[in-house]
């Protein structure tokens, strides 16, 4: 069985291209905020569990609306706990299978609330993707066309820069002047072993 690491890291912080360089190197990256969004549209059993919770308002013809329910979970601590119930159940099984079925000698799941959903004991390693929140702030304002207020109040789901690197088996560091890939090499290596 391929060891499992985690790799995880707040909004911004790059894990995304980090996944990407480690796929560059044959490695198998499952994306679980991307799975999440298909097996909330394509997984019945889940589909009817959100529509029985958030009314049949939140799937129309095109599929989820995202953002009629991202307006219902965001700023409502209680509704967003009721859907992060209903997915990560979903999304840790679908992460099992899809694992169970690799052969290259780790996978990568990346999450980008795995400490939060107290999912860390999961994994073999656990890697936080670190990068200094003012640009982790300028990214995300700039990628998903939000004001400062919106990130902060998005940011305030997740624990602190700080906490998640206390947490951390290992940091990548991707704030824009580090390089990326001799911290990614050395980690390969020492994840193949």
């Amino acid at each position: 069985m391929p060891k499992r690491i985690g790799i995880t890291g707040n909004m911004g912080a790059g894990k995304t291209t980090v996944c990407r360089e480690f796929e560059r190197l044959g490695v198998p990256v499952y994306y679980a905020d991307d799975r999440a969004k298909r097996l909330m549209v394509e997984d019945a059993v889940l589909r009817e569990a959100i529509v029985n919770r958030f009314g049949e308002r939140v799937y129309t013809a095109q599929g989820l609306d995202r953002a009629y329910l991202g307006n219902r979970v965001f700023g409502d601590a209680l509704a967003l706990a009721d859907l992060n119930s209903l997915v990560h159940p979903v999304v840790g099984r679908d992460g099992n299978t899809w694992h169970e079925r690799q052969t290259h000698p780790y996978t990568l799941h990346e999450a980008a609330i795995l400490f939060e959903i107290d999912a860390a004991a999961s994994y073999d390693e656990v890697v936080v993707v670190s990068c200094p929140v003012g640009e982790r702030r300028r990214r995300v304002m700039e990628r998903d066309r939000i004001s400062a207020a919106q990130f902060e109040q998005r940011a305030a789901k997740q624990w602190s820069d700080e906490r998640k690197e206390a947490a951390a088996d290992y940091l990548i560091t991707n704030d824009g002047r580090t390089l990326l890939l001799p911290q990614i090499l050395v980690l390969d290596r020492q994840f193949r072993t």
